[in-house]
């Protein structure tokens, strides 16, 4: 009842905080940007406001003209390729003020605003949250068969890998139902609680990845209690030609992978439009031992999209998009591989996936009030063949999702959003084998999130309930009866981030999270080919809860970015399979049992980007993590918790060389400690690996087009290590040897 009491309190506050909010005049931020070492403009910048969601661009002189809904004290980040990001709070006052820039000149790049830790966009140096970004260049060179391959490379985060296809992000020692995974705004709901199922989203679809490590259930609600990774996609509105496009083609030399991509759109009289389509295929792949057998693989995929904007600052669209994929599932005991490197073998497993979406960015009047809202429908088709063409298993899941957040106008210096948010969920089983239980599940959830600014700090609270229900039916074959589950759920978040000089940030956040148990964990009795084991539910599971503490602190100059962090994550009723002593008679593998126990979680990580001001060009990148994951009772090991690892690379960047700009040479070795852990049956140790990787990329412009092309070189001395982080580690199977990748990108 506590819980119903609060979200009757929220609801009450969300009904009535915009209208107490007193009018207020409207102001006008202009100025001038500028070149602080030759006084020159800089025609490039943007000026953007995180906290209403809108900005303006430089004009040819450097100056520029923003409207702001009311006065008080506002964060704008002013931006642009090669220069510094300068963050700042300005106090506007009724009427116009001028607020000028010289922006330093950098050779160090970080993202400027991310969308994925706040409810609003927001400058980095001012978020409580510790956050990663891939970009466009991280993308291109990643090798494998998913674009999910490229976190991978972020410190705290790291991949569980079933095969080239399949890639779960494992978030400072979390991962599966625990990382929330959002497509461009929308929460991916496929059977992702399976080890060997992995996000449903291909490269075409990708421009961009943002992490967010920690618990993040104040937006999210359950599944966000390890962090949340979401893929974007390009502003629909950001081009002014009708029609211009993108091609996209790599190949891969360890699985005879060969990938292609093409994305046309443009803008024409208020309207945006898209359209994007890409092909994978994936043959075995090769290890220093040889192939591995079945692992060959095929994905495509096709997305469209149309906008329309509405005035200055609104906008509505339309989305849809369809995925399809079908790779082999690895056994131990299988024979010789085929004589064909792409034939996929029995068992092999087929995923369709489509969704549809809806959006709403609009003004509420000219106080500042702005709502957004998503509202989506997905459903996932898996299907598992043993042999013929009828498949053995058959999961169909269908959700219903929809999100609305009103972001009220400021009151003083005070920001704020109001959500709801609400899914329905339909899992059904469709073909003779029955390994989990047909169901319903009902989700409501209302939210309110604060940001207080000032001079140099920054002040975040939230909190949210969630009420859900689970409906399941009865499944004879797996000794279920028809049931109805109830949970009901508190949670929250507050955080600080205290800019300390305009170059120094520091940051620290507590936030509570949770997660709901599945129909797996719950109810599951039966051989999950993915994982080689049988497994059987636990009926009495409870919602998983955690408080998870950490603390941040950032240091950007023109010559150096310096990040480093450290996490503190108690997770109670955490539910894990466990072996038992008996084995299933029909497949011949062990029993396992899920169960729940008390865990914490611990960990530190780092980030240096140099670039030394005497030696212009040339950089030296550093990224490590340390994570360490017990049970709080006996301190028993968790499983799948990733051993320490450092990245190092050693970067030379050339603005020109010939014809070719922005040349980029990178290399440098990753070094990944010992995992000696006998207690987790599944986690054989393994010894301690270093590998070389290599990459050059530059730039080609041919009048109007655009040719990027990158070479990368994963494993460059063909190393012979089982991977820690593989799904094939029982078995002794090697990783990928010398993998060879060339892709090119071009925009026309």
């Amino acid at each position: 009842m506590p819980c119903f009491h609060f979200a009757a309190r929220l609801l009450g506050v969300a009904l009535c905080l915009a209208p107490i909010a007193p009018r207020a005049q409207t102001a006008t931020l202009t100025g001038r940007i500028t070149d602080a070492e030759t006084g020159e403009p800089v025609v490039s910048a943007t000026v953007y406001l995180p906290a209403s969601g809108h900005g303006a661009a430089a004009d040819l002189d450097g100056r520029y003209r923003l409207a702001v809904a009311t006065p008080g004290a506002l964060r704008v980040v002013v931006s642009s390729v090669g220069y510094s990001t300068r963050t700042q709070t300005v106090t506007l006052a009724p009427g116009t003020t001028t607020y000028d820039v010289a922006l330093a000149p950098s050779i160090v790049e970080t993202p400027e605003v991310t969308v994925t830790a706040r409810a609003r966009a927001s400058d980095v140096l001012s978020t409580p949250q510790s956050i990663g970004v891939v970009d466009a260049a991280l993308l291109d060179r990643s090798s494998g068969g998913t674009p999910l391959e490229a976190l991978d490379e972020l410190a705290g985060v790291r991949l569980l890998r079933t095969g080239p296809g399949i890639a779960k992000p494992v978030v400072r020692g979390l991962t599966a139902q625990r990382v929330l995974v959002v497509n461009d705004g929308v929460r991916q709901e496929g059977q992702g609680w399976g080890d060997e199922h992995g996000p449903e989203i291909g490269a075409a679809d990708v421009d961009r990845i943002e992490v967010v490590r920690g618990p993040a259930s104040l937006l999210y609600g359950s599944d966000a209690l390890g962090g949340v990774v979401q893929t974007l996609q390009n502003d629909l509105f950001a081009g002014d030609a009708p029609i211009a496009g993108e091609a996209r083609v790599s190949g891969l030399t360890v699985s005879q992978q060969g990938e292609g991509s093409l994305r046309l759109g443009g803008t024409s009289g208020g309207w945006g439009y898209e359209a994007r389509g890409g092909l994978l295929r994936g043959g075995l792949v090769r290890t220093p031992d040889g192939l591995i057998p079945n692992t060959a693989m095929e994905t495509a995929t096709l997305g469209g999209r149309v906008g329309r904007r509405l005035g200055a600052r609104g906008q509505v669209g339309l989305e849809a998009g369809a995925f399809r994929q079908r790779l082999g599932l690895f056994e131990p005991d299988e024979a010789a591989p085929p004589a064909g490197r792409y034939a996929i073998d029995a068992p092999n497993q087929r995923v369709d996936h489509d969704r549809l979406a809806a959006t709403l960015d609009l003004p509420l009047g000219e106080a500042g009030t702005r709502l957004d809202a998503i509202a989506a429908v997905q459903q996932n088709r898996r299907r598992e063949f043993e042999e013929g063409t009828d498949p053995d298993l058959f999961l169909r899941l269908t959700t219903v999702t929809a999100d609305a957040r009103l972001h009220h106008r400021p009151v003083g210096r005070l920001f704020g959003t109001i959500g709801a948010s609400g899914l329905v969920q339909r899992n059904e089983t469709l073909a003779e084998e029955t390994l989990i239980p047909a169901g319903t599940t009902l989700n409501g959830a209302l939210y309110l999130a604060e940001q207080a600014v000032f001079s140099a700090l920054t002040v975040d609270a939230g909190a949210r309930v969630d009420v859900r229900s689970l409906d399941v039916e009865a499944a004879p074959d797996l000794g279920v009866t028809a049931q109805t589950r109830s949970y009901a759920a508190l949670t929250g978040a507050v955080g600080a981030a205290w800019q300390a000089r305009p170059d120094l940030s520091i940051s620290a956040n507590l936030g509570r999270a949770f997660r709901a148990p599945t129909l797996q964990e719950l109810f599951g009795n039966g051989v999950h080919e993915g994982t080689l084991r049988f497994e059987r539910g636990n009926a009495g599971l409870t919602p998983e809860t955690s408080l998870a503490l950490d603390a941040v602190v950032r240091y950007l100059s023109p010559h150096v970015y310096a990040e480093a962090s450290a996490f503190l994550n108690a997770v109670d009723g955490y539910i894990t399979p466990t072996p038992t002593d008996a084995a299933d008679p029909e497949s011949g593998f062990t029993i396992y049992d899920f169960v729940q126990t008390d865990a914490r979680l611990t960990g530190v990580e780092a980030r240096l980007d140099l670039h030394p001001h005497a030696l212009h060009g040339l950089g030296l990148h550093l990224a490590g993590d340390v994570t360490r994951g017990v049970e709080r009772a006996t301190g028993t090991p968790l499983p799948f918790v990733p051993p320490a690892r450092l990245q190092t690379a050693v970067e030379v960047q050339l603005e020109q060389l010939g014809r070719v700009e922005d040349v980029e040479v990178r290399f440098g070795p990753t070094f990944v400690t010992a995992q000696r852990r006998p207690e987790v049956p599944d986690e054989i140790p393994t010894d301690a690996y270093t590998t070389w990787d290599a990459s050059l990329s530059g730039r080609l412009r041919m009048g109007a087009t655009t040719v990027t092309p990158t070479l990368s070189v994963d494993n460059l001395t063909d190393a012979s290590f089982v991977d820690p982080m593989s799904r094939y580690r029982p078995f002794g199977i090697q990783a990928p040897g010398r993998s060879v990748r060339l892709a090119v990108r071009v925009a026309f």
